[in-house]
């Protein structure tokens, strides 16, 4: 999301996006000057230390229920009590180690003052605030004190860099009177600082209604498995090591589809993948019937309906009868 302008943020007041860990809006900094320091500096380090995202100050909010809050009007910054250059000296000299590439835009309101977005980046170690040498991180719109593992682990991500999907395509090949041909491809980026060796990439072809032939190329290791009459597994390895900020092309194959059974079967069908890497997995499904996607395992389960539902039953375990 870019947010550089007034009628961006017009935008997120007429549709009520919700604050969430990865935007946060703040209607103003406070008044004393060491509160403000502190406040800044917790507000920066949480973002960075989760997933990064947009904080909005000048902007107020009103709570819908207990733990979320949507943009409800403009409260502009007055250009007396802050500027561009403050406020990245505020954050720079009271964050460690300090946070690269964060963008802050200035967005003039009126006469008054104006609006101030800061974008950060998620980081590759923790950061601590220097104002009470605590770390803090933001989950869901709250910001708490992170636990010794949670620093340990954030400190890791530079050895174990994350990985992410970034889009997937199923292209139509051939179309003949008896079978339709598509090819399905996924992107993957590697958003870390380190090369990483060892990923794997499971797809699933959900709600399919058809029998389908699956055709695989010879040079990418594929596995495939039927877990059920309307979902199938496909498993795709790495095959090569994947630098940081590059993004390559996996699990390339083909589905061959009965012609008199496409259209029910497209607009059937959801997509739903799973990236494994060292550290973490990062979770996606594509409708490409509406060329939508859904971020996120427990949103992803919910549009399956997979919510109470597991792949494989747990075997059921009877008491042996003594003679």
């Amino acid at each position: 999301m870019s947010i550089k302008t007034i009628e961006d943020i017009r935008l997120l007041i007429s549709n009520a996006v919700e604050e969430s860990t990865e935007m946060e809006y703040k209607r103003s900094f406070a008044d004393d000057k060491q509160k403000r320091r502190e406040d800044i500096a917790k507000d920066i380090s949480a973002m960075a230390n989760a997933n990064g995202g947009i904080i909005i100050y000048g902007l107020n909010q009103k709570e819908t229920t207990k733990e979320h809050a949507i943009p409800e009007e403009i409260k502009p910054i007055p250009s007396d009590s802050m500027s561009k250059d403050q406020l990245a000296q505020i954050i720079s000299s009271n964050i460690s180690p300090r946070i690269k590439d964060i963008e802050i835009t200035y967005i003039p309101y009126n006469q008054e003052g104006g609006i101030f977005v800061v974008e950060v980046p998620k980081s590759q170690t923790a950061h601590q605030n220097l104002t009470n040498h605590l770390y803090h991180i933001r989950r869901n719109a709250t910001i708490e004190i992170m636990e010794d593992f949670e620093i340990r682990d954030i400190m890791n991500r530079q050895a174990n860099p994350p990985l992410s999907i970034d889009g997937c395509g199923l292209y139509k090949m051939k179309s003949t009177e008896t079978k339709d041909e598509y090819e399905f491809m996924a992107k993957i980026t590697n958003d870390g600082y380190s090369v990483c060796q060892t990923y794997k990439l499971n797809i699933y072809l959900n709600k399919v209604v058809a029998y389908c032939h699956i055709k695989f190329p010879v040079h990418e290791g594929f596995s495939y498995t039927a877990l059920d009459e309307k979902r199938l597994k496909i498993s795709c390895n790495c095959m090569e090591p994947i630098f940081p900020n590059e993004t390559l092309e996996m699990g390339h194959f083909n589905l061959i589809i009965p012609h008199d059974k496409e259209k029910e079967y497209l607009t059937r069908l959801i997509i739903d993948m799973i990236l494994f890497y060292p550290g973490g997995t990062n979770d996606v499904a594509y409708i490409p019937n509406e060329k939508r996607y859904v971020i996120g395992r427990n949103k992803i389960d919910t549009l399956l309906g997979r919510d109470k539902i597991i792949d494989y039953p747990m075997l059921e375990v009877r008491q042996s009868k003594r003679d």
